[in-house]
């Protein structure tokens, strides 16, 4: 949904929510916390969650293990 377009309903509607406070975030120890923006097409509802900071996605490879 990064590119605008709505993955489920091929919308365009797209908003993107960042900064909230209900803040999402995945940790990664005591010094690092990854968060997230929330991007929702607001046609059918479809929400998708992405890394604020591209950075960290070593960090998060590294700590959580990856799907089979």
């Amino acid at each position: 949904m990064t590119t605008g377009i709505c993955p489920k309903c091929n919308g365009s509607e797209i908003s993107v929510v960042a900064n909230t406070a209900t803040e999402v975030a995945i940790s990664l120890g005591w010094t690092a916390t990854a968060f997230l923006n929330y991007y929702v097409c607001t046609n059918c509802g479809y929400v998708e969650l992405f890394v604020q900071d591209e950075k960290l996605l070593p960090k998060l490879a590294e700590k959580y293990p990856k799907v089979s």
